[in-house]
């Protein structure tokens, strides 16, 4: 028998490296994916090579003990994927020998590395979700890896920002060995959106699992040892907290129902409630102790400017207005008060990072990775260095960009995740939340709630709703599982699952899967997939494999939606225009259905009979001239499969979770109930139509309807984010 290789955290077997601190496995050199329970099973057997690892072991050690899973399929799931990682064979194996319904046991020799190199890197230890720590406990060392690396910038021409790039889109900082990163918080859930004073002694952030608007409570801790204090007692969504220049108070953004951002504020030492200082102002910061910089919808849309004004309001003018639909969230001026780093969204979601002049000349340029989605920035006290928690496509980390001339080069690596930037006043140092999110994809029918997907991040497509992905008797479920690695999007596999035996299966190995639809038949799919530049393009497949999948056009397409009768809707681009068209089952030519451009949110899925589509909060009709009919304010509606149901979901703004979805019994031969004019802008304006079920939302993100409202999926996510200090030299 080998000896325990638990304090030996580098190890070697065959052509294979394992770091455990950093989660991180090696063959000849090369880094290989490897999603977070297989690698926890590794490590679970390296821990004890030439021993027995029982499959009870494993489910304790994975998945805590209130944790409704599948376990079965779960562990048969991560085993397989690290045997594929590995190259491993369970009929003849040379690491992992399986004793069938028993366990695992690890068969190759194991050597243990005792010195590092000067080129190995140090992790991170993260708190999981069933491990809680008591945040009073003092925080500790962390070792992970190091944030040195070369000089990188921007170069400005007035009167525009200029970027000028290194002909390589971005860099790796060189990895000093043995970094260390500091543990601020030691949370159970989550530490998100940190913030120094001005005297860099205490550090605000929302303890919540979202680093966008989250539900949660402002604290504050005095660096480097003091106690998480809690400020706020409510249930409102939060986000960007700021001190105020004398470090007095802490500024926090509430989102409101009916789409509303407005600043609150409440005392750092206790004393005061929470109070309400400017409606329409998100994200607020002082620019000096009088004037402010904050966002706000602009006129009546949902479209977000960036403004500048004295505390009270007075001298408003704006700094930055996007182009099209845009929500400038989040900003940061320079030192010098002449620049400001922007994070904002467009129709695509969080778009690159940009700088631009403070005095609103020019819409300046883009910053960090080059088409990375960038939440946060920050600059260094002399305004020398923009750092940015972005992801250009291996998820969010930390990135650095000299200023004013230099390329984007990447701090942070490894399988958690980096979102946050608060830069200390001294520029020794920043903090961030580091940790992970996984979606899994759940279903509630006549034995309740259940987990269907196994290891790794799973959902149903779409950001409120999905489509058709249940078969026509409800027994099965189609699901997507994310594959790491695509430099253009989050890829996902197509899988589906068997409700009845549990198994579950790739319908379309290897094909990256961006969105779908199932026919009411339950024979065909309909799905899109992402080509080199991020554009959609449509395909139907047979369920049955017998017949390859077929390209429904050449053009820019998404969003498939089956009617019941198998004809499909989609949108499709056409001259710079999106415009929506139909195929029926047997024909080869699509045919245009809307004569007029539907825009980017103006088409999401088509009504059972195909008389009308959605289209953000209203029911566009097919018929010329018709006019829409209002659906809601901020909520969304769906057809469940079948047509006999109609589903309203009510949410709260800016987070996806929580909120109400209401189950509407429709009329024979009618495809919408009676709607008010001003459509359903609450749960209480549904009362008195003929509602067959209320659902609670909460934990509950992606939401897919059934054949009736007592089957439905939907996606659940853990998160966990712990606050910590990294040195910067």
């Amino acid at each position: 028998m080998q000896e325990p290789a638990t304090a030996f955290p580098r190890l070697r077997f065959g052509e294979f490296e394992v770091d455990l601190r950093i989660a991180e496995l090696r063959r000849h050199g090369e880094k290989i994916k490897l999603q977070q329970r297989p690698f926890q099973i590794l490590a679970a057997l390296l821990e004890r090579p030439g021993e027995v690892v029982t499959r009870e072991s494993i489910q304790l050690k994975l998945w805590p003990t209130d944790t409704f899973v599948d376990f079965e399929h779960s562990i048969n799931t991560a085993v397989n994927k690290l045997r594929e990682a590995l190259g491993d064979d369970a009929e003849t194996p040379r690491f992992i020998e399986t004793l069938p319904r028993y366990g695992y046991r690890f068969i190759a020799p194991v050597e243990r590395i005792e010195a590092q190199s000067s080129r190995s890197r140090a992790g991170l230890r993260l708190v999981l979700p069933h491990q809680e720590m008591s945040p009073e406990k003092p925080p500790q060392k962390r070792w992970i890896v190091g944030v040195i690396g070369g000089a990188l910038a921007v170069l400005v021409a007035a009167p525009a920002v200029i970027l000028y790039f290194h002909p390589f889109p971005w860099h790796r900082a060189a990895v000093a060995s043995s970094s260390a990163w500091v543990q601020i918080t030691q949370f159970a859930d989550g530490a998100t959106q940190p913030v120094f004073s001005p005297d860099g002694r205490m550090i605000a952030f929302i303890r919540g699992p979202e680093t966008f608007v989250t539900p949660g409570q402002i604290y504050v801790k005095v660096l480097p040892d003091g106690n998480p204090v809690r400020l706020t007692h409510d249930d409102e969504l939060k986000m960007a907290p700021a001190f105020s220049p004398d470090g007095s108070r802490i500024a926090y953004t509430v989102t409101e129902k009916k789409f509303e951002w407005n600043t609150w504020v409440v005392p750092v030492l206790g004393g005061g409630e929470p109070q309400e200082i400017l409606p329409n102002a998100a994200a607020l910061t002082w620019t000096d102790k009088q004037h402010i910089l904050f966002s706000r919808i602009k006129g009546s849309s949902t479209y977000m400017s960036l403004a500048t004004a004295q505390e009270n309001r007075t001298g408003e003018r704006d700094v930055y207005l996007p182009e099209g639909w845009g929500m400038a969230h989040r900003s940061w001026l320079s030192p010098d008060g002449k620049l400001v780093l922007i994070s904002e969204m467009n129709l695509k979601g969080w778009a690159p990072c940009r700088v631009l002049p403070f005095d609103g000349s020019t819409s300046g340029e883009t910053a960090g990775p080059k088409g990375a989605r960038c939440t946060y920035a920050g600059w260094s006290p002399d305004g020398k260095t923009m750092y940015f928690s972005a992801d250009a496509g291996d998820g969010f980390h930390i990135w650095r960009q000299r200023f004013p001339k230099g390329a984007p080069e990447q701090l942070t690596f490894g399988l958690t995740e980096e979102e946050g930037i608060a830069v200390s006043p001294d520029g020794q140092s920043l903090v961030t939340s580091a940790g992970f999110k996984e979606s899994t994809v759940w279903v509630h029918d006549a034995r309740g709630d259940r987990q269907v997907s196994g290891e790794g991040s799973a959902m149903v497509p779409g950001w409120l709703w999905s489509r058709t992905v249940f078969s026509p008797d409800g027994k099965k479920l189609f699901y997507l599982t994310h594959r790491q690695g695509n430099p253009v999007s989050r890829a996902d596999e197509l899988w589906m699952a068997d409700l009845d035996s549990g198994r579950s299966e790739a319908v379309l190995p290897g094909v990256s899967v961006n969105d779908f639809d199932i026919a009411p038949d339950g024979k065909r799919v309909a799905f899109t997939v992402l080509d080199g530049k991020g554009n959609p393009h449509l395909s139907v497949a047979p369920l049955d494999h017998h017949s390859p999948p077929k390209q429904v056009t050449s053009f820019i397409a998404d969003r498939p939606s089956f009617s019941l009768a198998g004809d499909l809707y989609f949108r499709m681009r056409e001259d710079g225009r999106n415009m929506v068209y139909d195929v029926g089952p047997d024909e080869a030519a699509p045919r245009k259905m809307s004569p007029e451009p539907v825009g980017d949110w103006g088409f999401d899925s088509i009504s059972p009979r195909g008389d009308m589509w959605v289209a953000s909060s209203s029911f566009v009709h097919v018929a010329p001239g018709a006019p829409p009919t209002r659906n809601c304010g901020i909520c969304s509606g769906q057809w469940g499969p079948g047509g006999k149901f109609l589903y309203i979901r009510f949410r709260d703004i800016g987070y996806i979770a929580g909120g109400k979805t209401i189950a509407i019994a429709l009329p024979a031969g009618k495809e919408l109930p009676d709607i008010p004019p001003t459509g359903f802008n609450s749960p209480e304006d549904v009362k008195g139509v003929n509602v067959a079920a209320e659902i609670d939302m909460k934990d509950k993100t992606t939401f897919a309807p059934g054949p009736d409202p007592s089957i439905y999926a939907y996606v659940k996510v853990i998160v966990q984010r712990n606050l910590f200090r990294i040195p910067l030299r």
